[in-house]
């Protein structure tokens, strides 16, 4: 297109004066002379070039892979999360993330918040750890940094919490949810 008014059209292309006519593709009009017209309509457009494989290791497959490796990477994190100690589901009641894991000696369903807190402001019998896969009370143990928390303690529909680490994380699970609602 002209620069200004009484100006001579470019070539967007190669910057060429001659037979520059505007051109239009997809709602936009761009200038282009004869021979970028023919170099680009004769032209075939290139083929895609894959990556190499050492490239994309432990990245999910783009959309130009086969479909082969995407079932291979669905495979792969299903099994990672087969392999995890714990089942994460939604309390039904406030709709926060629990993680569901086993008291030791394959025992009763211990339901924990999904965040761990600084072990020290929070109570010692509210203290819980993971270890080996299960879930168990972690006591008043000097070593400890992190505990985790059972999700009745900070349970959005519960009544609020005394202790105010606790009463933090229950205000959390109370927070309207990213669609608009709010828990209970």
């Amino acid at each position: 297109m002209p620069d200004g008014p009484g100006a001579e059209p470019v070539c967007a292309f190669c910057g060429g004066l001659e037979d520059v006519r505007p051109q239009e593709r997809l709602g936009v009009v761009v200038s282009v002379c004869a021979g970028c017209t023919a170099r680009f309509s004769a032209a075939r457009a290139p083929r895609a070039v894959r990556a190499p494989a050492s490239a994309s290791a432990g990245l999910p497959p783009t959309l130009g892979q086969q479909s082969s490796e995407v079932l291979r990477h669905v495979a792969r994190m299903a099994q990672r999360a087969a392999a995890r100690p714990y089942a994460e589901q939604e309390c039904a009641r406030c709709g926060a993330t629990v993680h569901a894991y086993r008291a030791p000696g394959g025992g009763r369903r211990v339901d924990l918040a999904k965040d761990a807190v600084l072990a020290g402001s929070i109570p010692v019998p509210d203290r819980w750890r993971v270890r080996d896969g299960h879930a168990e009370p972690a006591g008043d143990d000097p070593d400890q940094v992190g505990a985790r928390v059972l999700h009745e303690l900070v349970c959005g529909a519960a009544p609020e919490p005394a202790n105010a680490r606790l009463r933090q994380a229950w205000r959390a699970n109370r927070a309207p949810a990213p669609d608009g609602t709010s828990a209970p």
